[in-house]
């Protein structure tokens, strides 16, 4: 069975496919471009918000009733839920469920969402660790007396964007740290504060957001804090995208950092 949920922005999460039962909807499978036509080409070409309607089966009475209540809570705030397929995502709004068969402890309704985001998202994340040095490289003592010797070489280190297109890069920076920084493609991605010990920096592409947590849990806005260059491609955008393939990653080693890095599809994918 498909898994298939909906995840409230409230962090509430409903199975779709266990009580409730939508099975492989055509509409979540389907996709399309928005374009305008040029003189034999096409002007332009994006993907954006889109409806989508599909039929679902409700068992399970406390299931449905949880279901419509985030839907609810959701519109009513104005806070798009999640819709998860497989592991791919996208933001969504549930704006209607039409009823069309009531039986005995069940009954049958078409639902219809707005998906938000155009594409489904898909995110890998690797963990970077500082690299310490060793005490133990003694055939790096330089046979002088001088007030330093040679140092070991931090192994280069890669991160790999496995999609057909560019990602955008999340990363989390776990403090302490000061004015952290990350070198991956060739972009700088810099945000001059100072992350606390405990705590942690969360530099989200998706939300376009920068936000500095504390260990006491307070949160702190530091997107004016955060290099944007004159924009994409300028070579130190802090939501630049990183290219298809594999490339280096470095940093200054004081401090580790997750790197989530997002594929994104026009559908989620078959296999």
């Amino acid at each position: 069975m498909l898994d298939i949920r909906y995840e409230s922005s409230a962090g509430v999460s409903v199975a779709l496919n266990s009580g409730v039962y939508v099975g492989r909807p055509n509409d979540l499978f389907s996709r399309e471009w928005d374009y305008t036509l040029g003189y034999r080409a096409l002007a332009t070409a994006s993907r954006g918000a889109r409806k989508a309607s599909f039929k679902a089966f409700f068992s399970d009475m406390a299931q449905a009733d949880a279901f419509r209540r985030c839907a609810d809570a959701d519109m009513q705030k104005g806070t798009p839920g999640t819709l998860r397929v497989e592991g791919w995502f996208q933001r969504c709004f549930v704006v209607a469920s039409e009823v069309d068969g009531i039986g005995g402890g069940f009954f049958a309704a078409k639902l219809s969402l707005v998906l938000l985001d155009g594409v489904w998202r898909r995110g890998t994340t690797t963990a970077f660790e500082p690299v310490q040095g060793s005490a133990d490289y003694e055939f790096l003592d330089l046979p002088y007396d001088l007030p330093y010797d040679l140092g070991a070489t931090s192994p280069q280190q890669y991160a790999v964007n496995p999609g057909y297109s560019g990602s955008p890069a999340k990363l989390v920076v776990y403090g302490p740290a000061v004015n952290p920084s990350v070198r991956l493609a060739g972009n700088l991605y810099q945000v001059d504060v100072t992350v606390p010990e405990g705590g942690y920096m969360d530099i989200d592409p998706l939300r376009r957001t920068v936000t500095v947590v504390a260990a006491d849990g307070s949160a702190m806005d530091a997107f004016s804090k955060a290099h944007r260059g004159s924009g994409e491609g300028s070579g130190e955008y802090i939501f630049e995208r990183v290219p298809v393939g594999t490339s280096e990653i470095s940093w200054d080693n004081s401090f580790g950092f997750d790197l989530t890095l997002y594929e994104e599809e026009g559908e989620p994918a078959w296999s």
